[in-house]
């Protein structure tokens, strides 16, 4: 093969990467042309490995990859943490991919090659395994077998880059296809996980998808603060004194956790606009349905005559909030609506004694 390396009178055959005409990659290369299938040992696997190859793997029949997973423990959850080492280390490298090849061409490929059993993917996690070898099965008997041993993984920079050490083996190559056999017959599949990985990447997205997704990307890690929307949205908050933001802020977040909370602070302190705060914000921002139960004589008196003038447009637009009477609630008229009022009513809020109010 041209540009290999060979000490003079010696059967010792070097690829190192160091020569920039003769790398793993075109070792591999020329042997694709005479093979019939390869099998690989790799510590790592990397997308990037197969598209360096890009036109000459699909000349095989058959391509095996038994990789390790990095994991040294031998618990089951450590063995499915493994897996999902390997799957997060080839998606990380379709995704660096991406800087140099926007398309991901040569990735398709991949992709129909594994669900057709072109490709085939076990990992090793009886112990780890840190192994690198690539067996190369010739069509013809006559050329036969050969090995390539040392310390490349089946990464881009393994194959192109990096100084590495391998030798190539052309004796006893079927002792270390016996190696390989064990091995692959001790390991797992995980062609299929593989798959999805790579075709997470390759899946065609309608423009809808291109446009929801890039808003999800845009929004991401975007969360409202707590007091965002009160900042800029709401009439009620402006108008509440710092111990009332608070109040509220509390009531919010005893709610949230507890779905219920009480404001009980005394006379004088302004419960009332605490309550319709957070009933501007339950209903306004947050499109719940609210109703609010208080005395006859504070309806009209306190909380429509207050509403009306800071948001009167609870009382008069197409918001989801009612008022009701606490003697509504004696009459037996009222049965039926206290029914509808349970079913359908996101929140409901109590005025009892002047001592708003009661968040369900």
């Amino acid at each position: 093969m041209a540009g290999s390396k060979q000490n003079s009178g010696s059967d010792l055959f070097i690829v190192d990467n160091s020569d920039s005409n003769w790398k793993v990659r075109d070792y591999l290369s020329e042997w694709a042309d005479i093979a019939k299938s390869f099998d690989i040992a790799t510590g790592y696997f990397e997308v990037g490995a197969l598209l360096a190859l890009d036109g000459q793997w699909q000349k095989l029949e058959k391509l095996r990859i038994l990789m390790g997973d990095e994991v040294s423990r031998r618990t089951k959850k450590a063995l499915l943490a493994g897996i999902e080492s390997v799957k997060k280390t080839l998606d990380q490298s379709i995704e660096r991919e991406k800087d140099s090849n926007e398309f991901l061409n040569g990735v398709p490929s991949i992709v129909e090659a594994l669900r057709q059993g072109q490709i085939q993917c076990r990992v090793y996690n009886k112990d780890k395994f840190h192994a690198k070898a690539y067996i190369t099965h010739a069509k013809h008997t006559v050329v036969g077998p050969s090995a390539l041993v040392g310390s490349s993984n089946l990464t881009f920079p393994g194959l192109t880059q990096n100084v590495e050490l391998n030798v190539q083996l052309r004796r006893e190559v079927e002792i270390l296809q016996e190696w390989y056999e064990r091995h692959w017959n001790e390991a797992e599949d995980i062609t299929e996980e593989i798959l999805k990985v790579i075709e997470r990447h390759t899946k065609e997205y309608s423009p809808f998808e291109v446009y929801a997704l890039s808003l999800r990307e845009y929004f991401k890690g975007h969360e409202a603060t707590s007091d965002e929307w009160e900042q800029s949205n709401s009439k009620m908050y402006p108008i509440l004194a710092r111990y009332q933001k608070d109040g509220y802020h509390s009531l919010l977040k005893i709610a949230n956790t507890w779905t219920g909370s009480l404001l009980c602070d005394g006379v004088g302190l302004g419960k009332t606009y605490i309550g319709m705060m957070l009933i501007e914000r339950l209903v306004k921002h947050e499109g719940k349905r609210v109703a609010l139960f208080v005395p006859k004589a504070a309806r009209q008196a306190v909380w429509e005559s207050k509403l009306r003038k800071y948001v009167p447009e609870l009382l008069e637009g197409f918001y989801s909030f009612r008022i009701y009477n606490h003697t509504d609630l004696s009459r037996e008229k009222m049965a039926f609506n206290l029914e509808q009022i349970r079913d359908q009513a996101d929140v409901i809020s109590d005025n009892h004694s002047y001592l708003p109010c009661c968040l369900n």
